[in-house]
């Protein structure tokens, strides 16, 4: 898996244009004053103690209203685990010197078909994002749904962090996070690392990636692995 992420990473920077090609940012970022609306898609393949190997698609959709609130959907499905997801999302972007501050609100639904369970979670928080790095921090309410039982976990902090060798305007960039979600999961205190990057083909079309460790057992980079997996997608803004 790390040599195919290694051969995406070199693809896409032998394929990358100049750096005159639009404003992208890798992660969340702001409107850029042209393309309001963006569209992104991607594959992700992975393997993990529970069902071994998986695979799947994701969908989101984003749209920008004026230069401060964006709307955001999204779905997912993964069919090794049989995991169906989607989530709406609202946000507000705060300037503040070189950074930029985004309050979220997310609500997302998980559906797991082979144990017929469901999850509901809700989360706020705030990311502050400079042009190297980025900080996320915020809280988030867990519900399972299991036949006629039903759980509440305690609110549990939402906290993530990464770093970028490139400012995020530039046409293609590497970075590295760590963190304790993902696009459809909160984890209460298992953290995730790993590394992402993205490379613009054309003016509004984009192409990223990520490789996503997840280990088991709480709060400890030592315990046993439970999951990775490699995501690689395209982003179209019009």
């Amino acid at each position: 898996m790390r040599k195919t992420l290694l051969c995406v990473l070199l693809s896409a920077l032998l394929l990358t244009p100049s750096p005159a090609h639009g404003q992208s940012y890798c992660g969340v970022h702001k409107y850029d004053g042209t393309h309001r609306n963006e569209l992104r898609g991607y594959l992700i393949a992975g393997d993990n103690i529970v069902t071994d190997a998986f695979y799947g698609l994701s969908v989101t959709y984003k749209r920008y209203l004026g230069n401060r609130w964006h709307v955001k959907g999204d779905m997912q499905m993964q069919f090794g685990k049989r995991l169906y997801s989607i989530d709406v999302e609202g946000g507000y972007r705060l300037p503040w010197g070189w950074s930029d501050f985004y309050l979220t609100g997310q609500l997302l639904y998980n559906r797991y078909q082979p144990w017929n369970t469901n999850e509901t979670i809700a989360n706020m928080s705030v990311r502050w994002e400079m042009p190297y790095f980025y900080l996320r921090a915020g809280a988030t309410l867990i519900h399972f749904h299991l036949l006629h039982f039903g759980y509440t976990e305690p609110v549990t902090l939402t906290l993530g962090g990464g770093v970028s060798i490139r400012p995020r305007w530039n046409s293609w960039n590497i970075g590295a996070f760590i963190r304790n979600y993902d696009d459809f999961y909160y984890e209460g205190y298992n953290i995730n690392w790993g590394f992402n990057f993205h490379a613009n083909l054309l003016s509004d079309l984009q192409l990223y990636g990520e490789l996503n460790i997840r280990p088991a057992g709480s709060m400890s980079q030592l315990a046993s692995k439970y999951e990775e997996s490699l995501k690689v997608g395209l982003k179209y803004m019009w």
